[in-house]
């Protein structure tokens, strides 16, 4: 007798990121590496604070894992202390939530709220909806633990191809009736509220060599320069042998 095909729902399944085996850990790893420009990598607080995100909140950071223990994508995320109107939220964005989450749990503070850092879906996995399932998840860590928000500084996919643009003007483009950035429409068809631009909210510094190395030519006008990955331009002064990368996400909220 032929038994019953399982689903892909019965198939798959999330684990935290303290149950991973290293098979699952090393893709996890090769995954995080994989979707990030090395701009993003080279932050000063994705190195310093990571490895903190994944002690202190083994938790909170949801694993997809699909058949033969191959991974299908997952969500980091960090519990906080936010008792403020969410129209006050920091412009520093993404940096801020990761060192919030951190602090709050370094001094004792009682978490009321859910940051989302990012959802990553495995390349192979990509179109599959499976960045909507990990939504729901990381809503389902929320209701679980009991927050009011969930709160997300997202990065939108498109914005790359459009440095020069400001976000506030990228975020209301449309194509076809419809709103141009998948990420900003995956998340409102999921339920996400905006609340705002956050303008500073990935923040990279560095000399000359260190910039010259990612625009990929010698630099000698001070000016703003296009970087592979960014979201925005980097604004580069010779004189002073350094330049700042302000990258402006959008503070999403769900309720």
């Amino acid at each position: 007798m032929t038994g019953k095909k399982k689903s892909h729902s019965e198939v798959n399944k999330y684990v935290d990121f303290s149950e991973l085996d290293p098979f699952v850990l090393s893709q996890y790893r090769n995954t995080f590496e994989l979707a990030f420009p090395e701009i993003i990598l080279s932050s000063e607080v994705v190195k310093s604070c990571w490895d903190k995100v994944e002690k202190y909140f083994p938790h909170y950071q949801r694993i997809l894992i699909g058949q033969n223990s191959d991974l299908i994508g997952f969500i980091n995320t960090v519990p906080l202390h936010w008792d403020g109107l969410l129209t006050d939220l920091p412009s520093a964005g993404w940096d801020w939530l990761i060192n919030k989450g951190i602090s709050d749990y370094e001094n004792g503070l009682v978490s009321n709220c859910l940051g989302g850092l990012q959802v990553v879906v495995s390349k192979n996995y990509l179109g599959g909806g499976y960045s909507k399932k990990l939504i729901a998840e990381g809503k389902s860590i929320q209701e679980k633990s009991g927050f009011k928000n969930f709160i997300i500084p997202i990065r939108p996919t498109f914005k790359s191809k459009h440095p020069e643009v400001r976000m506030k003007d990228y975020m209301h483009l449309e194509k076809g009736g419809n709103i141009y950035d998948p990420w900003i429409r995956t998340h409102l068809k999921s339920g996400a509220q905006v609340i705002k631009v956050c303008s500073n909210s990935m923040n990279v510094k560095g000399d000359l060599p260190f910039w010259e190395n990612l625009v990929g030519q010698k630099i000698s006008q001070s000016g703003t320069y296009v970087v592979e990955g960014a979201l925005n331009l980097v604004d580069v002064n010779v004189e002073k042998n350094s330049g700042e990368y302000r990258e402006e996400n959008i503070w999403i909220k769900y309720s």
